[in-house]
């Protein structure tokens, strides 16, 4: 099995962020935006994959750690240690619209808790509908055992449209689907050897977090 997305790193990387964009010039993008935003940051020299990955534990609330690694000749890898696998809906894809480039969400996240489980893919770009740009949106999402079908936009030409009808929810967008889709997409995402040294940003804060070791994560979401 592969590392991210449900693979043999959870809940490392339940969530990832590809850009198409080259990796030196993502990290470049995040650490300005953030000096921007009149925050302190620190980025670290690249670590192996998968080694890197380690990197983003322990687990915050609020998260203040990310991470990026080049993911195949086109596409970049961004990753934070938000509890519960990272934030979907961090810096990723504001930083997208802000240069212009497509950003792919995937999220592959395996049954934890009473019942939460979800398997999504958002694909916003240039050609995207404002304001937030969103080309297609797919989610099998359960939330305490109930499960909701969401899908949005014009089906891409590789959809197997045929799985979104049918009885069970959980399965009509898998993991096996959703590595298939990426990679239809020209994103390696399930070839670990696809993927690069990693970069952490690590911003540097006075406030509070919430922190949760590797090992505390696992025997939380298993229980």
């Amino acid at each position: 099995m592969t590392q991210l997305l449900g693979g043999a790193a959870s809940p490392i990387g339940w969530s990832v962020q590809y850009l198409e964009i080259g990796a030196s010039d993502l990290v470049r993008a995040l650490h300005s935006w953030r000096v921007g935003l009149g925050q302190h940051v620190r980025v670290s020299q690249p670590v192996a994959y998968p080694y890197v990955l380690q990197h983003l534990v322990p687990f915050e609330a609020p998260w203040t750690r990310e991470l990026v690694m080049a993911c195949g000749d086109r596409w970049s890898a961004y990753m934070n240690n938000g509890l519960n696998g990272g934030d979907p809906t961090a810096a990723g894809a504001a930083l997208a619209r802000d240069l212009g480039v497509r950003c792919v969400v995937a999220e592959c996240t395996p049954r934890y808790g009473p019942g939460h489980q979800a398997t999504q893919l958002w694909v916003q770009g240039p050609a995207g509908e404002p304001p937030l740009m969103y080309e297609r949106t797919l989610a099998a999402h359960a939330t305490d055992g109930r499960w909701t079908w969401h899908e949005s936009g014009r089906p891409f030409q590789f959809e197997e449209t045929n799985r979104y009808t049918v009885r069970r929810i959980r399965d009509r967008l898998d993991r096996p689907l959703l590595l298939r889709y990426l990679t239809a997409l020209d994103i390696p995402a399930g070839d670990d050897s696809s993927y690069g040294p990693g970069v952490i940003v690590q911003q540097v804060v006075a406030w509070p977090r919430r922190e949760q070791t590797l090992y505390e994560a696992r025997r939380s979401l298993t229980a």
